[in-house]
C-alpha cells in the first residue's frame, strides 16, 4: 500500500508494516510536516523477503527509510536522522542546547535496553526452541520490563511531563511506541501514572492519530476494515 502525499513531490520514501517499529519514525514525518511517501511492507506476507527491498534492508525488518541516495534503517536512526535534518520542528535539542545530553540517553535507552526486552516478550519464538524456555523468557522479560518502566514513572514523578522535562521530543514518540507494545502484559506501561500521563499528551497529538489512522490501528491492535 502506498500513500501518496497529494501532488507534492515526496522528500521521503518510508518502508513500513501495521503496528510495527515504523510507528515512531512515522509520527516524526508527520511532525516535521515534510512530503513522504508511505509503502507498505506486508511481513505477514513474506514482502521482507523480497529480493527488492532485502536490496534496501538486508536485515528484512522494517521499517527503512528512503532520502534522495540515501537508505536509513533501524527505527531510532531514522528518527534522529529526521530531527536532525529539521532542526526547526525542534523535536530534539541541537548540539549546544541544554538537555541534548538527556535526550540521547532516553533515545538509545529505549531502543538499546527497553526495545530489547519487549522483543524478547513478542519474539519469544525467534531466540529459543522449546516452549517452556520461551515461556521463561518472556516471565524474565516481564520482570525486567516492570523494573525498568517503575524506574522511568519516578523520573517523570520528579522531572515530566515530558523524558525532558516541560519540553515534547522525539523521545516522547519513541517511548509512547514501545509502550503500546506492553498492551498484552499483565501490567501494561499505562498502569503507571506519570507514564499513562505522558502517554496521554503523546496520542493527543495531531501527528500521532494521523498515523494511527493511517496505519490501521488504535492502541489495542489493527481497526477492522
Amino acid at each position: 500500500m502506498r500513500e501518496e502525499p497529494g501532488n507534492v513531490a515526496p522528500v521521503y520514501r518510508l518502508f513500513w508494516d501495521r503496528g510495527s517499529a515504523n510507528m515512531a519514525p512515522h509520527a516524526v514525518l508527520r511532525e516535521i510536516d515534510c512530503p513522504f511517501e508511505l509503502i507498505r511492507v506486508d511481513i505477514s506476507n513474506a514482502e521482507n523477503r523480497d529480493p527488492a527491498y532485502l536490496a534496501l534492508n538486508p536485515n528484512a525488518r522494517v521499517p527503512t527509510m528512503v532520502h534522495g541516495d540515501r537508505v536509513i534503517y533501524e527505527s531510532a536512526a531514522i528518527v534522529l536522522y529526521l530531527c536532525e535534518a529539521h532542526p526547526g520542528a525542534g523535536l530534539m535539542p541541537l548540539p549546544g542546547e541544554h538537555g541534548r545530553g538527556e535526550f540521547l540517553q532516553w533515545l538509545f535507552w529505549l531502543t538499546n535496553t527497553l526495545q530489547e526486552d519487549l522483543q524478547h516478550w513478542w519474539h519469544a519464538d525467534n531466540y529459543l526452541d522449546t516452549e517452556p524456555a520461551r515461556r521463561e523468557l518472556k516471565a524474565v522479560s516481564e520482570r525486567r520490563l516492570s523494573r525498568m518502566f517503575s524506574q522511568l514513572d519516578s523520573s517523570l514523578g520528579q522531572g515530566g511531563p515530558y523524558m525532558l522535562g516541560d519540553r515534547f521530543s522525539a523521545a516522547d514518540i519513541f517511548l509512547v511506541m514501545l509502550c503500546r507494545w506492553t498492551r498484552a502484559m499483565a501490567v501494561p506501561a499505562t498502569s503507571y501514572p506519570n507514564i499513562n500521563r505522558l502517554i496521554g499528551l503523546v496520542t493527543a497529538r495531531p501527528a500521532w492519530k494521523a498515523m494511527m489512522l493511517t496505519e490501521g490501528i488504535d492502541w489495542n491492535g489493527p481497526i477492522a476494515s
